[in-house]
């Protein structure tokens, strides 16, 4: 049997194609190995190329094995948490549609919640389908991409309550919904860059310290970024991306092979010191910050401005039921019913504690399904990539939920799938399809390691 005939039965047995190729080469290599090693003892060529292949084993068996290696996996677990989240996202929009404000707006938030959902899925499928890998060279393409949507939505966005839209067709759309994902995948391109010897020597005292410039480059990005989302202005924004970078970087450092520790206390002491550093300057200097952080444990002393909403809040916590509609609505379907991150209380108001608290685990278990899959991941740039999309997701949904607790400050937070929003789920779920393909093949090793993993196959055959 011929070498070339043998690598055939076995690819044949792999379903999926873009690997056969690759496997191809590795396993061709190896019996190239074995046949220069027996022409060496003294075997003829035909001879040793005949041995070197049953020495492999058989090639439909092998085969077999390197297919259920090599084989796409969906993660049906997470698709599952997602369609119960969108499911509680619909009874959102069914809410909006059968409230007050619906027959004052006489818009049908329903329907326009399915084809934004059925439009996303299509947009979430392709690119599920996919290769998640070639998007990292693309990465500064998309950091531009996204810098140039804020700024243009600064410089000749339409204005509503002072913060700039983007306009197409009769359609309003928030830069930073757009943005923040995109700067989150060429984040994680930038990190696998590899690192570069010149470095810049900065001396405080009598010590020496060389930052190297990829280095330099990196934090310059991400503050353009930041500094673009507070510019809109986009505080929740801002926060979010700012804590999904260190958690990106964090994961970065950890994946490294030295000075992990050391690393993660100059990166997490120095957030930490600037983070006081800021709070302190911004409450002193700005007394309407302060009122807005007071606020928040403390409504009753803020009535007639930022703890109001607070106050309608607490009215509904207080007085909800364990099913059906709260005994005290206030002003709920006014101020709840209307705004896209009040999903919480909200449904609170309207079918009690336990929809809502049904809508919490719901929204946990999708994120510990996060989390546990970036750690399945391999790949670094899969892992890093899945870990910044996930972060996003997660920060999102833990400070909306704690927003409608009264327990954080009032800010534009989202509960992704479920917050009203025809552009926030496209986002999501185009932001999910990358979770899903970075899943798909975390099984597939299409990268240096192939040929031991060949090598123990065949000695199993």
């Amino acid at each position: 049997m011929q070498i070339k005939e043998y690598l055939n039965k076995i690819c044949e047995q792999i379903k999926y194609k873009p690997v056969r190729e690759e496997i191809s080469k590795e396993i061709e290599d190896h019996i190239n190995d074995i046949k220069e090693d027996l022409i060496k003892d003294g075997a003829n060529e035909t001879t040793a190329e005949i041995k070197a292949i049953n020495q492999m084993g058989n090639a439909e068996e092998i085969g077999r094995k390197l297919n259920k290696i090599h084989k796409p996996k969906l993660d049906w677990k997470l698709l599952i948490i997602t369609f119960v989240l969108i499911c509680f996202g619909f009874v959102v929009s069914f809410i909006k549609t059968t409230s007050d404000i619906a027959e004052t707006n006489n818009l049908n938030f329903m329907t326009r919640f399915i084809l934004f959902t059925l439009f996303g899925i299509v947009l979430g499928i392709g690119v599920y389908f996919s290769n998640y890998k070639k998007v990292q060279k693309y990465s500064y393409l998309l950091f531009i991409i996204s810098s140039s949507i804020i700024i243009y939505a600064i410089l000749f966005g339409f204005l509503v309550n002072g913060i700039p839209y983007i306009r197409i067709g009769t359609r309003f759309f928030s830069a930073s919904v757009i943005a923040i994902p995109l700067y989150i995948i060429s984040f994680a391109g930038f990190l696998m860059e590899k690192n570069i010897k010149n470095s810049i020597e900065i001396k405080i005292g009598n010590e020496k310290f060389k930052i190297k410039y990829n280095i330099i480059k990196l934090v310059f990005l991400s503050m353009i970024s930041i500094f673009l989302l507070l510019m809109i202005p986009s505080k929740a924004s801002a926060i979010v991306l700012t804590l999904n970078y260190l958690i990106v970087v964090t994961a970065k450092i950890i994946l490294l092979q030295k000075n992990k520790i050391k690393r993660l206390l100059v990166l997490w002491g120095t957030i930490f010191i600037l983070g006081i550093v800021s709070v302190m300057y911004i409450t002193g200097c700005n007394p309407y910050q302060f009122a807005r952080i007071e606020a928040i444990y403390n409504p009753e002393k803020y009535a007639d401005t930022e703890g109001w909403t607070g106050i309608n809040r607490k009215i509904i916590i207080n007085s909800a039921k364990t099913f059906g509609e709260a005994e005290d609505m206030s002003n709920a379907i006014y101020l709840f019913d209307e705004g896209d991150n009040y999903a919480f209380v909200s449904i609170l108001a309207h079918y009690g504690w336990v929809i809502s608290l049904a809508m919490v685990i719901a929204v946990i278990l999708f994120s510990f399904r996060l989390i546990f899959n970036a750690i399945q991941i391999k790949d670094e740039y899969g892992k890093l990539l899945i870990i910044g999309i996930s972060s996003m997701f997660i920060l999102e949904s833990i400070f909306n939920i704690l927003m409608n607790l009264n327990l954080w400050i009032e800010a534009d937070f989202n509960i992704p799938f479920i917050s009203y929003g025809g552009l926030n789920m496209i986002v999501n779920l185009v932001s999910l399809g990358f979770v899903l393909s970075v899943y798909r093949k975390k099984d597939i090793y299409m990268y240096e390691g192939n040929a031991e993993n060949i090598e123990k196959i065949s000695k199993n055959c």
